[in-house]
């Protein structure tokens, strides 16, 4: 079993490195390899201006990448957002605030990109958009500018990173060892990137909503403990079946978020409750593990009670135990803990909600595996292969059903099945 979880806070939003004065030699692929303020020519990062009076001509600016472009002086994006509440790229607002993909593609005129596009300058994209990575070490892709998170995509975060603010992707969960790996914050010990919230709805499931340092962050409960381990600023349940970490509550909105119609965390004396269905707190996309419970049956350790082998799509037989037995014995390869998902709080880094799971005939988001090297469109063998985590009838494609947004090539499009209940009751969409 883990070690469990100690819990510091000791970052603040994480902030870029300032621009260089001059050009530098760095070697380069896309404009995000470079340092801010330059851009990627001919395999290396250049730098053309600083200021846009004493570097470039009459009628021309310095852009972001230090470019000098034409046009009026000052900066070249438009950062408004459409007055129908939706993200102004060139989408269209639905009845419940979403935005639907008009298939259009890439504007004619301009060749500008759209949301979720890879781009390499900010040229690229179209207006009310920024070239820039969803976190740190990403591509660079096309991302609305924002004033809050309701102006993103599904899971996305309004955050100001250097001069501008704009939409980036949930990265709680990822490994790090200071601010700048993240799009917010770090927490160390445990050294993993966290977020801030309102409510646990904000964070993955498996992490609470809960106050360190005077912020209210996602913490991670997904931790063992007793037996010489502890959960340093978490608290041990030792009610369960093995005893596991949690977070500290003020109600039930502070506690972990599993999709409905599953049942819910409660807050019991200041601390976070797991349902009683859920008897230990593997994470997502571990081994799963299993033991035996009071009755001698093999019982399920992950933290959502569910497992899968991701590549197969199967749910796998336990192993053999011999009951009773004190030890925990671990899953058949590739049997690994799966959470279920809602669209706010979307999934730990790595994976993503996409609503492909089904209980009692109602539809359920699961956190695949995501982050592939293959597009929406491309040809794909598993979930794993696809940047948004989601293998359709052997091509990528992309849960919309919270925003409607697609990249260009494709389109939001319903496709039915089960009923809709991942999140609000929106129907199911996929990006095709």
């Amino acid at each position: 079993m883990r070690s469990a979880l100690s819990v510091v806070f000791v970052a603040a939003v994480a902030s870029l490195v300032a621009a260089s004065s001059c050009a530098t030699a760095v070697e380069c692929t896309t404009n995000s390899d470079c340092p801010k303020g330059e851009y990627c020519a001919a395999s290396h990062c250049r730098l053309n201006c600083s200021d846009s009076a004493r570097d470039c001509r009459a009628g021309e600016y310095c852009d972001i990448n230090g470019m000098c472009q034409s046009g009026d002086a000052g900066a070249p994006v438009d950062s408004s957002v459409g007055t129908d509440g939706g993200v102004a790229d060139g989408s269209a607002a639905l009845p419940d605030g979403s935005v639907a993909d008009t298939g259009a593609g890439p504007d004619a005129a301009s060749g500008a990109l759209r949301t979720f596009d890879l781009c390499s300058q900010q040229s690229d994209c179209k207006s009310g958009l920024l070239c820039k990575p969803l976190a740190p070490g990403d591509a660079a892709r096309c991302t609305p500018v924002c004033a809050t998170a309701a102006q993103c995509f599904s899971a996305g975060r309004c955050l100001k990173v250097g001069a501008d603010q704009y939409c980036v992707r949930g990265d709680v969960g990822r490994a790090c060892s200071g601010a700048s790996d993240c799009n917010y914050a770090c927490l160390t010990p445990g050294s993993y990137c966290t977020a801030s919230c309102t409510s646990g709805g904000d964070c993955p499931n498996g992490y609470g909503c809960m106050t360190i340092s005077n912020q209210k962050v996602c913490v991670k409960a997904e931790f063992y403990c007793g037996g010489g381990q502890t959960c340093s600023s978490l608290k041990c349940d030792t009610s369960m079946l093995v005893s596991s970490c949690t977070t500290s509550c003020a109600s039930a909105a502070d506690c972990p978020q599993r999709a409905g119609p599953l049942a819910k965390w409660t807050c019991q004396a200041g601390s976070c409750a797991r349902p009683s269905d859920v008897v230990g707190p593997v994470g997502q996309g571990e081994t799963a593990e299993y033991a035996c419970d009071v009755s001698n049956n093999v019982a399920n350790l992950c933290n959502d009670a569910q497992h899968i082998d991701f590549d197969k799509f199967v749910v796998p037989s336990p192993p053999s135990l011999s009951c009773p037995s004190n030890a925990a014995a671990g899953g058949a390869p590739g049997d690994v803990c799966v959470n279920s998902c809602k669209y706010a709080g979307g999934c730990i880094d790595g994976f993503a909600c996409t609503a492909v799971g089904n209980i009692a005939n109602q539809r359920i988001g699961l956190c695949l595996p995501s982050g592939g090297g293959t597009e929406v469109g491309g040809s794909c063998a598993r979930d794993g292969d696809c940047a948004f985590g989601y293998c359709s009838q052997g091509r990528c494609s992309r849960d919309c059903s919270g925003d409607g947004l697609c990249p260009s090539g494709s389109t939001c499009s319903a496709v039915g099945g089960p009923i809709p209940n991942v999140e609000n009751s929106v129907a199911f969409r996929r990006c095709q």
